[in-house]
């Protein structure tokens, strides 16, 4: 296998997505926070009450969100997907499954999600790699991806700044080392 690694960076416009977002939400509790408010104040509603907190909380959460985006799009100085001699390291901010080694790897496949192409990394024991997940959401979007395509692995090359023929053949470059010296 090649002696050095391939790695694949955030994709600069989903990271600019991401901030959008991030900063609509922020907006938007705001302004269910100071209904919220408005309405706490005139009819003394425990219901308006809650609905200031959670919106607060939101603003909070949403505004760290926001400057956690801000900084990856800033200082985009790590891989989300690195390729090398002991398998794939998928670190997509919350939706990635981390390490997966070769010998778990059964294929890859191109496929579909919704209206979106994506790359399948099939694997001999998808639970397993579900049940590894260090956090709750890595491991829902794990399970939700191996009821969708089959696998909990899932590569998206517009999450990933490459394009799908990219991602393809640095999978080759690792499956089939000959090809790859061969072409060196």
């Amino acid at each position: 296998m090649p002696d050095e690694s391939v790695d694949f960076y955030p994709s600069r416009a989903h990271v600019l997505t991401l901030a959008l977002a991030a900063l609509a939400l922020v907006v938007l509790c705001a302004i269910a926070a100071r209904l919220g408010f408005d309405l706490a104040q005139t009819s003394g509603s425990r219901a308006a009450l809650a609905a200031v907190s959670v919106s607060a909380i939101g603003v909070l959460v949403f505004t760290g969100l926001g400057l956690l985006v801000v900084r990856r799009l800033l200082l985009p100085t790590w891989p989300v997907l690195t390729l090398d001699d002991d398998g794939l390291t998928d670190w997509l901010p919350n939706l990635g499954v981390e390490q997966v080694l070769w010998s778990e790897i059964t294929g890859v496949r191109e496929t579909r999600v919704g209206f979106r192409r994506v790359l399948a990394v099939d694997v001999a024991d998808p639970k397993a790699v579900v049940v590894r997940q260090r956090t709750v959401l890595r491991r829902v979007v794990a399970a939700a991806n191996s009821r969708l395509v089959g696998t909990p692995v899932v590569l998206k090359p517009g999450s990933i700044k490459c394009t799908m023929a990219d991602l393809e053949a640095a999978f080759e470059r690792f499956s089939r080392p000959d090809a790859a010296v061969a072409q060196a």
